[in-house]
């Protein structure tokens, strides 16, 4: 029997990118230089979510999209032709996890993933709209991998559709920036004017902001609209010291996320519940702040 299950404490995995085969899964880890024997996979996912006592899970619809783009270009495809098929791949990505939730809708819950750049406003919010009306709670935006700042015009589409939609956005959030970055696209500084300008928009920002919780911490503290999640923080960052940046975000302010499968779910359970945390801490984080803002969605 795991802590969890002994201490009779709920847990919502917020942040995870199962995949629809194992072979995907697979490619999803490897892409990244994770290698484990996890599949990634849906069926996978539900066993591990009964062994380590997680009511329900949180699937991130996600792709490098512009990276697959290139991909394909570099070996010759024409590049309209290979915008094309990308932007069909993360549609059936989208579909897939849509029809996970209706086949598990207490155990499992999904965004719509988008690339404003790549998709254009248009696909943007069509895409966002039959998502949402087949079960979706969200939004999914990765500034890293877009290439743009949360505050860029091109990405006012995502805000304004979660917006008239009534859902949270989950965005990446870091203050690094990979070695082809031009800037920390994603870094928490850039999401102040968001904010700001979107007060009934929820954004979830990832990892804590990795690298940049100091900024996260500045923003919950001015804005209402803004939480946090533990996804690659959760045996990176020392347990004391994680304990401590989750206070100063806001203890109502961080949910529990892994980012299963590139790390396995049940072992970040383990560490989490290791955390120097009070019970009532531990409870708000691993369940009552994610279940609040999943509700607040359409699913």
């Amino acid at each position: 029997m795991n802590s969890a299950e002994e201490n009779g404490i709920d847990l919502i995995d917020s942040h995870t990118h199962a995949q629809p085969t194992p072979e995907d899964g697979k490619a999803f880890a490897a892409r990244y230089a994770f290698d484990s024997d996890r599949r990634g996979t849906v069926d996978e996912l539900l066993d591990t979510m009964r062994r380590s006592h997680i009511e329900r899970t949180m699937i991130v619809p996600w792709l490098p999209a512009q990276e697959l783009v290139a991909d394909k270009t570099a070996l010759g495809v024409d590049r309209d032709e290979a915008v094309a098929d990308v932007i069909g791949q993360w549609q059936s990505l989208n579909r897939w996890a849509t029809d996970a939730v209706a086949a598990h809708p207490t155990e499992l819950a999904c965004l719509v993933g988008v690339d404003p750049v790549l998709m254009g406003e248009a696909v943007v919010a069509a895409e966002v709209a039959e998502q949402i009306g087949r079960g979706a709670c969200g939004v999914k935006v990765a500034p890293m991998f877009i290439g743009r700042r949360p505050d860029d015009e091109t990405m006012e589409v995502v805000w304004r559709t979660a917006r008239d939609h009534g859902v949270f956005v989950l965005s990446q959030a870091g203050g690094t920036r990979r070695a082809d970055e031009v800037e920390a696209w994603g870094h928490p500084a850039h999401f102040d004017s968001v904010l700001r300008s979107y007060p009934t928009v929820t954004v979830q920002l990832a990892h804590l902001g990795i690298g940049a919780e100091a900024d996260v911490a500045a923003l919950t503290s001015r804005y209402p609209n803004v939480v946090a999640d533990t996804s690659m923080q959760l045996g990176v960052t020392e347990a004391g010291e994680l304990a401590a940046t989750i206070r100063r975000i806001g203890v109502d302010r961080v949910l529990f996320g892994t980012n299963y499968p590139l790390v396995d779910q049940a072992d970040c359970v383990a560490i989490f519940e290791a955390l120097p945390l009070t019970p009532d801490e531990r409870h708000a984080i691993a369940y009552t702040n994610a279940k609040r803002l999943i509700a607040g969605g359409k699913n």
